[in-house]
């Protein structure tokens, strides 16, 4: 989806390098879901990180995070962050769609949808706009928005939707299976970004791509 990347990560000690084209040999096309899961979820700590420091490309201490988060998820010494940091995130936003920034005629929208197995929570539910939420519809998320839009999702979306497989496929016993043939559910794990593009042309939210443009 994304070119290759090669780059140096710290392990212990010392560095070493590694060449990945997509995912580390762990979490090839056969990984299994924790692998795929938890590899996207490192990713998105690390260009969450970039983004927020307005850096314009991966650096050494960004995959040292990502290497540090993968293997502590992996190993279970580590989780992802609490849902109440995101209620906090989402407090400070604007009334406004999580995916465009529009304002107008605004409607709930379930980022994993409830008729394809997603939870009718308030964790799972963002404001969207007539438009987006028509389009998305019962969609999965990356399916969509990969054939209908352009770029990549805003990553406060993509942190709802990871934290949500997380917990569902935790809840489900389906971590140890293979992403090719895991029981039902209602993710697209093939969607699943592997690989993150560089920062600068990533957004966190619409809110806080139009305040450091203003900033800037």
């Amino acid at each position: 989806m994304f070119p290759p990347s090669r780059f140096r990560e710290r392990v212990g000690s010392g560095f070493f390098l590694r060449q990945f084209t997509s995912m580390p040999p762990s979490t090839s096309i056969k990984a299994s879901v924790a692998e795929r899961l938890y590899w996207s979820y490192a990713n998105l700590a690390m260009a969450e990180m970039a983004v927020h420091d307005n850096d314009a490309m991966y650096s050494r201490k960004h995959f040292m995070i990502r290497a540090r988060l993968y293997s502590g998820l992996t190993k279970g010494t580590m989780s992802p962050r609490s849902l109440m940091r995101d209620q906090r995130i989402r407090m400070k936003l604007p009334q406004e769609c999580v995916y465009c920034g529009d304002t107008n005629f605004l409607a709930i929208d379930h980022v994993v949808p409830t008729n394809r197995g997603g939870a009718d929570t308030g964790d799972n539910a963002v404001w969207a706009c007539r438009k987006c939420n028509s389009s998305k519809s019962d969609k999965d998320l990356f399916s969509w928005w990969f054939v209908c839009r352009t770029g990549f999702p805003p990553l406060f979306v993509v942190r709802i939707y990871l934290k949500q497989a997380i917990s569902y496929c935790i809840a489900h016993k389906l971590m140890d299976h293979s992403c090719t043939d895991a029981p039902q559910h209602p993710f697209s794990f093939d969607q699943i970004p592997t690989t993150y593009p560089e920062p600068k042309t990533l957004i966190f939210s619409p809110f806080h791509a139009r305040k450091a443009t203003t900033v800037g």
